[in-house]
């Protein structure tokens, strides 16, 4: 019974510390949807957006109308250094895909790069190919581990 628990442990570790890692990224906010425009403090007009990916604090967020793209990712903390910066991308309601090189307007300050944002965009912070390929390894690692410990408690019987 003991060499199960073992095996057991070992197996589980692993995946809690995906799961653990994952909820810390990407943290879930509950709630009804919001409105599609809101007044705020000194009767400034709100819009709702949704920010995913890779930044410090996806989610949804109330914004004052006149914000662009750059504001909003500040107000997420800022892109992961895993973002893919010239790759952003914007969904609007009519299913209009736009997309945004941020990395370009950092490098020549152009303004005419960035697109308004509207109520009910989705805006998607893409990750880089480094990134992506870190997460297969990561699963090949854990699989190897899990292979590793089903070979070892076979040998113990």
């Amino acid at each position: 019974m003991k060499k199960y628990f073992f095996i057991i442990f070992f197996i589980m570790i692993p995946i809690i510390s995906y799961s653990q890692d994952y909820q810390s990224q990407y943290p879930v906010q509950l709630g009804d949807r919001p409105a599609q425009y809101i007044l705020g403090n000194e009767d400034v007009l709100l819009i709702t957006v949704n920010l995913w990916g890779h930044v410090k604090k996806p989610g949804i967020y109330s914004i004052p109308s006149n914000f662009g793209i750059i504001d909003l990712l500040s107000s997420a903390g800022g892109p992961l250094k895993t973002a893919r910066l010239n790759d952003v991308r914007i969904i609007r309601k009519n299913q209009e895909v736009i997309t945004v090189n941020i990395e370009e307007f950092i490098k020549t300050g152009n303004q005419d790069l960035l697109v308004p944002l509207q109520p009910g965009d989705i805006v998607i912070v893409s990750g880089s190919v480094s990134d992506i390929f870190a997460r297969i390894v990561a699963v090949m690692r854990d699989l190897a581990i899990i292979a590793n410990v089903a070979f070892l408690a076979s040998r113990i019987r």
